[in-house]
């Protein structure tokens, strides 16, 4: 029998899966890493989520997954474009006025952007957010759920992208994003996948016709939370689809899902 200080330097955040996908889920240098975006040889690691979202001092371990060179850096003038287009929504729905200017190219794009939705009183669909969140998918799927990764067969294309903003939505809706995901009918990860981490089993009191008691139990996903008020996720496999749901700021909410590859 194992005592529990058997476990004391266990660490369940760690990747214990299978070794044939090591090098396109783990960032370890000096070895055959895969970026998850193209699927070249990675010399960089990729932070899921990019700090950009955050705030200092960034929380320690980051996640990161391996990325070369050129996916490492093409995301990067977009992600600030899609940082600042919520900085400026958020302060827009907070003050009624817009933000400081700034002669920042992508910042400046994200305030005229946003300037153009509150003139036409519509908030449109944005392709450059929409390319990001599907960045962040990626990596939460291939960090969390040992897939989602580039293959000869699997590129990364979404069957659906979806985003709104807190001032758009009803308080049900809201409250509906923090609940866990029920998983009894879901498919689960590989073994080893650090979403287990995340996976709990809750047992409920019930009551059956007769009025006796009994319990139920059933396995829920809890999201991750990477930085209080910033950015949490979640992310799940169901017979068909990979599933991402990120919310950034408390006022971005979004989901990614793509087709399965498992």
């Amino acid at each position: 029998m194992l005592k529990l200080d058997k476990f004391d330097s266990f660490n369940f955040n760690k990747y214990w899966g299978p070794d044939d996908y090591r090098s396109r889920v783990v960032f370890e240098r000096g070895s055959d890493m895969r970026c998850v975006y193209c699927g070249k040889t990675a010399s960089t690691r990729e932070h899921c989520p990019s700090r950009v979202f955050l705030s200092k001092p960034y929380p320690p371990n980051l996640p990161t997954v391996p990325a070369c060179e050129r996916c490492n850096n093409g995301f990067s003038s977009d992600e600030l474009y899609t940082k600042e287009f919520i900085v400026a929504y958020k302060h827009y729905w907070l003050f009624n006025s817009k933000p400081r200017p700034s002669e920042r190219r992508e910042v400046k794009d994200a305030q005229q952007k946003f300037e153009e939705c509150v003139n036409s009183g519509e908030i449109q669909f944005d392709d450059r957010i929409a390319r990001i969140l599907i960045k962040l998918a990626i990596c939460h799927t291939a960090y969390e759920l040992t897939t989602g990764f580039h293959t000869d067969s699997w590129e990364g294309i979404p069957e659906y992208v979806s985003y709104t903003f807190r001032p758009n939505m009803q308080a049900d809706d809201i409250d509906s994003w923090d609940d866990f995901i029920p998983m009894n009918d879901k498919i689960l990860p590989i073994i080893g996948s650090r979403a287990f981490n995340q996976i709990y089993v809750l047992e409920l009191k019930v009551f059956t016709e007769d009025n006796s008691e009994g319990y139920a139990s059933f396995a829920v996903m809890n999201w991750i939370d990477v930085q209080d008020n910033n950015y949490r996720y979640v992310c799940w496999l169901d017979g068909e689809n990979i599933h991402v749901k990120i919310v950034i700021h408390e006022f971005m909410y979004a989901e990614v899902v793509f087709k399965g590859v498992y």
